[in-house]
């Protein structure tokens, strides 16, 4: 037990230790003259780099600079490729290739894939699993990226195109919300192609690998006769999905009827709300102004954001299998169930406890980081309605720890000490706090013995 809990404690350091080395060299590659458009009248200074960085391989999307305009091709070809390594992780692609060449996954790499990408099913090989993720990363983002190609060469040249298609593809796929556009998508508000593109590559970068998986596993299987179904895992991440994004849209659509943000076109309101329901959980991108949303629709935001994608992909949040637990809990009490169940199967003890630990420690996070950054931005003064910035301070507090990306339009303006807050956030949110723990925690066997009971009262 010792021996598999310091394997697991070495894995998931090892994951940590990856995310934290090409933060720093991407910063690095940032802060030179060569990343910046303008180095003379405009260099990126070095709490910028490492800001860009951060968000950058954390697949956030948060800025504090102009990505299309404040760095040259070579910056944005760099941010490009922390994306893609931060999206699926470093180690993913050095396991890749020890697996393709025949090499064997020894324990602590399979706990370090488990941490990154989730918990296989039983019936498949770690080495299909990376196959499985390299090769359907590369064709959904190639499928989408000539896709958007063909749509930017209406109205610009061809190069220019090719680039802006293969960014955005990649940044969509790995929920990353970095754009080569000041405006992000916005000019494309109505544009059905750019619109369902960019959708499907969030929808399923933010799915995981493990499903996917899974789901192919399945196909072959009923390919051949063989009786079978979609793990756990799998049907509750596709029924989370499948609740929420209609939700969001239908209750987006509703709250923004009359305001400024949706205009005055039907159409264009419900695509914009599918657009804004299916971005707000960990993808970044907006075809309308974030700024100009009702304060309802903000504070529905923050709870989507709040939510995220699922375990094992590229997105953040408390994932949308946390919820899906809860929810569970919720349910089999009210039905006077002694366990926790859903879809005909008792959810084990251990997932429940890690469910209930993942929405305590963002809750925690989510209130420590929003404390902090209100102190970094407003001080220590007295209370003033009419300049209250506390709704769009905690919009940038989730968005960073859910490694979402939207803003109100305050992240350019944060102080040094307001950055740093929201770097640190990015990197735990990326991680996530279990993650972290664990990393902390150290090589600690479990205790065999257990204390008395004795009742608290509750409620």
């Amino acid at each position: 037990m010792a021996v598999l809990i310091r394997n697991e404690v070495d894995g998931v350091r090892l994951v940590v230790q990856s995310f934290a080395m090409v933060i720093i060299i991407g910063a690095l590659l940032l802060f030179t003259p060569w990343s910046a458009a303008d180095p003379a009248g405009h260099p990126v200074s070095w709490l910028d780099a490492l800001f860009t960085s951060t968000s950058a391989v954390c697949v956030t999307g948060l800025v504090t600079l102009d990505t299309g305009q404040d760095f040259s091709f070579l910056g944005q070809a760099v941010i490009l490729a922390l994306i893609q390594v931060g999206g699926l992780g470093f180690l993913t692609f050095t396991n890749f290739f020890i697996a393709i060449q025949g090499g064997r996954l020894d324990f602590m790499r399979r706990a370090m894939l488990a941490t990154t990408h989730g918990t296989l099913p039983g019936e498949v090989h770690p080495g299909a699993l990376l196959r499985h993720i390299v090769l359907f990363t590369f064709a959904l983002e190639g499928v989408g990226a000539v896709l958007l190609t063909g749509r930017f060469a209406l109205e610009m040249p061809f190069t220019e195109a090719l680039w802006m298609g293969i960014f955005y593809s990649i940044s969509a796929f790995c929920n990353a919300g970095f754009g080569l556009l000041s405006d992000s998508l916005m000019p494309y508000r109505d544009d059905p192609l750019v619109n369902l593109t960019i959708m499907g590559l969030i929808v399923t970068g933010g799915l995981g690998f493990v499903v996917f998986t899974d789901l192919s596993h399945r196909l072959v299987l009923w390919r051949r006769g063989q009786p079978g179904r979609l793990s756990l895992h799998s049907r509750m991440v596709l029924i989370m999905t499948g609740i929420l994004v209609p939700l969001g849209t239908v209750l987006f659509f509703l709250l923004e009827q009359g305001g400024t943000a949706a205009g005055e076109n039907g159409v264009s309101s419900a695509l914009s709300a599918l657009f804004l329901s299916i971005t707000s959980r960990t993808a970044g991108f907006n075809t309308i102004d974030t700024a100009r949303l009702t304060a309802p629709t903000l504070y529905l935001v923050i709870l989507f954001m709040a939510v995220g994608g699922s375990p094992g992909s590229t997105a953040g949040g408390m994932k949308t299998t946390t919820v899906g637990i809860m929810a569970a809990m919720l349910m089999s009490r009210l039905r006077n169930r002694e366990g926790v169940e859903f879809l005909d199967r008792t959810i084990p003890a251990q997932a429940v406890l890690t469910a209930m630990l993942t929405f305590a420690a963002f809750a925690v996070l989510a209130v420590a980081g929003f404390l902090a950054l209100l102190i970094s931005e407003t001080g220590l003064q007295a209370y003033d309605p009419a300049h209250d910035r506390s709704l769009a301070l905690l919009f940038e507090t989730v968005s960073a720890l859910a490694t979402v990306g939207l803003s109100t339009g305050v992240t350019a303006g944060l102080s040094a000490i307001g950055k740093v807050i929201i770097i640190v956030l990015m990197f735990v949110g990326r991680l996530g706090p279990l993650v972290l723990g664990l990393t902390l925690m150290g090589r600690r066997p479990r205790e065999r013995y257990k204390l008395p009971d004795e009742s608290v009262n509750v409620g």
